[in-house]
């Protein structure tokens, strides 16, 4: 039994099924709009990680509170 995706898009108030071409460049649109999410979210996570190892290392050496750290930064 074959099963079929329908995409269905709503332009004002019609709503429209996508099918051929325009189909596969959603779909495409789709994968290349979620792997980009995907890249931001990775850089997002590695600048918050390098910063928190570089507050935690300069309160380390300075040896400075947290709340010294929060009135620095």
């Amino acid at each position: 039994m074959a099963t079929t995706n329908k995409i269905m898009v709503g332009i004002d108030d019609q709503i429209i099924e996508l099918i051929g071409a325009e189909k596969e460049a959603f779909l495409a649109q789709k994968t290349a709009d979620q792997e980009a999410h995907a890249l931001l979210e990775a850089e997002y996570k590695a600048k918050q990680d390098s910063r928190e190892s570089a507050i935690k290392k300069l309160a380390e050496i300075a040896g400075l509170t947290k709340d010294e750290l929060n009135a620095i930064l």
